[in-house]
Order: C-alpha cells, then sequence, then structure tokens
C-alpha cells in the first residue's frame, strides 16, 4: 500500500469512499449512527477544505471522520476498517489516534485533528439539543478555526 503523500487525490477519495461504505455495513441498519458519521464527515470535510489543509492531511480528516464513530476498542475497530480499505499503517496510526481522541480536547497537536473535534462538537450539538450557554462555553473553549467559528454561530444562530 502507498504511504503517505503517495496516493493522488482520485484514490484518496475512493478509499474514504469505500471506509464509508463498509461503516454503513458496520452500522447495518442503524439510520441514526449512519446519519451521524455521514453529518461528521459532510462538515469535516468543508471545514477542512476551507481551511485549505494539504491533500494529505485532509485525506487522515476525512477518513477520521467516516470511522470515528466505531465501537468498543476503537483503535482496533477502526484499524480493521483502515486495514480493509489498504490504509498504510503511517495513515491509520494518525487516524485512531484522532479517533481515540475525538473528545479529548486537550490534547488537540494537528489541525486535521482540530477540525475533527469541531465538526464533531456541532454535530453532537444539533443531535443533543445543547443548551446554548453550553456552547457558547465549548465554543470560547475549544473551536480555534475561523471556519468552525462560523459554520457553529450560522448553525445555532449565536
Amino acid at each position: 500500500m502507498p504511504e503517505k503523500g503517495e496516493l493522488n487525490k482520485r484514490q484518496q477519495t475512493a478509499t474514504v469512499n469505500h471506509a464509508a461504505l463498509l461503516m454503513k455495513r458496520y452500522h447495518h441498519g442503524d439510520v441514526d449512527k449512519v446519519q451521524h458519521f455521514v453529518r461528521v464527515y459532510t462538515l469535516a470535510k468543508s471545514i477542512g477544505e476551507l481551511e485549505k489543509l494539504s491533500d494529505d492531511d485532509q485525506f487522515g480528516l476525512e477518513l477520521a471522520a467516516v470511522v470515528h464513530s466505531v465501537e468498543g476498542d476503537k483503535v482496533a475497530e477502526a484499524k480493521s476498517l483502515l486495514k480493509d480499505c489498504g490504509v498504510s499503517d503511517e495513515i491509520a496510526m494518525h487516524v485512531c489516534h484522532m479517533v481515540l481522541n475525538a473528545e479529548n480536547y486537550e490534547h488537540i497537536s494537528t489541525l486535521d485533528h482540530q477540525i475533527l473535534v469541531e465538526a464533531k462538537l456541532i454535530v453532537d450539538f444539533k443531535e443533543h439539543n445543547t443548551p446554548e450557554k453550553e456552547i457558547i462555553r465549548k465554543a470560547e473553549d475549544i473551536f480555534i478555526t475561523n471556519t468552525g467559528k462560523l459554520f457553529l454561530k450560522r448553525a445555532f444562530n449565536l
């Protein structure tokens, strides 16, 4: 399997689509879980593109957004799914780190991870009917990308 930087954009898109198909099978008929990962993926993809991530970082972000809702041993489940898609060990390790830490706001070290967290929070806020005060507090503490902040403001009329 090609290492980081060796997949062209078309191959990366095909790999992300394959991962999404496997996740739809993984959640086998649970419409809420499928819709959740699709929402997070769509939002993360848009934020990443608007924040002008490199192709490799965008690829990792999109994979993480697709597989972030695996359950149980998140690393083992995500790694297995990524292996089935032919993702290199290097990329799989980074994606698994983001998935494992998608709700750990203290250890965000890369922009793609930050964007995953922001996209997931926006979707979670909507799905859980989070009170406006809590949204504002978390926005101030966690959101750093201009696009994530803009999407959050527009989504909740802040």
